[in-house]
């Protein structure tokens, strides 16, 4: 009987975890997707290329907790006949696709930066010059 009750107790608390997880989730994805567009509109306008990545940041942590909750969702499904012991795995295997997801983005956002910066030199460096050389020769 004490078992039973125990197991109960058990049950409560993971329905009431899952409610918590995907209550925070549906925050975390309404106030990043908010800041994103927030930021992309900023980034755009003042072509930062900082503001930008920071609003794809925003995007990937929004996707982020959307796995969060598929995740926990699926987690949560009582054990059936292919899955004895449940399907709690599942979280393990959504925060590995999440970590995937953000080595990603971040490898993504150096490469960015790398260019645009490259790119800016570049631009800096050959104007310099050609002003310098057509200045000189004039004068």
């Amino acid at each position: 009987m004490r078992k039973l009750q125990e197991l109960k107790k058990q049950d409560e608390n993971a329905a009431e975890r899952e409610k918590q997880i995907v209550k925070t989730s549906v925050v975390g994805i309404i106030a990043n997707v908010v800041l994103a567009a927030i930021k992309a509109i900023v980034g755009l306008a003042s072509n930062s290329i900082a503001i930008i990545l920071d609003a794809v940041n925003n995007i990937s942590d929004a996707g982020s907790s959307l796995i969060t909750i598929v995740g926990t969702k699926l987690a949560a499904k009582d054990p059936d006949k292919e899955h004895p012991f449940g399907y709690g795995r599942v979280e393990y295997l959504s925060a590995m696709i999440i970590s995937v997801i953000v080595l990603y983005a971040g490898i993504t956002s150096l490469v960015e930066a790398i260019k645009k910066d490259y790119e800016s030199s570049y631009t800096y460096i050959y104007y310099t010059i050609f002003n310098y050389s057509s200045s000189s020769s004039c004068g």
